[in-house]
């Protein structure tokens, strides 16, 4: 998605295909509380989003504890995916594209396993 796309619009777009019982992290742009709770009464999949001060529904401090630290985690292991990534990435087709992608995080692990 654009960077000028509503965050909800994007979690909207994107195929879900998580086995029952999966977290599914986002930030504090995900305050679409009806979207939150059809994932978890539908596909029993919880949306963990880090809350908003003015958030009509506040997490207890141990639980923002545990979504700030996932959070960073991933966060830190995207940025090292990425780091090795050209600039930009050409490809003519969508399947080139996501082959090409595919090489760059086979590479980062190939990478990791020997670091």
């Amino acid at each position: 998605m654009p960077g000028s796309a509503n965050d909800v619009r994007a979690l909207n777009a994107l195929p879900l295909n998580l086995p029952p019982g999966s977290e599914l992290y986002g930030d504090s742009a995900y305050t679409d509380y009806n979207i939150e709770d059809d994932l978890e009464q539908t596909s029993q999949i919880s949306l963990k989003v880090m809350r908003k001060k003015n958030s009509l529904r506040q997490d207890p401090p141990w639980n923002q504890y545990i979504k700030q630290h996932t959070r960073h985690y991933i966060e830190t292991v995207f940025s090292s995916i990425t780091c090795v990534f050209p600039k930009s990435i050409y490809a003519v087709t969508y399947e080139g594209f996501l082959l090409k992608l595919q090489a760059f995080i086979f590479s980062f692990t190939f990478q990791q396993a020997f670091i």
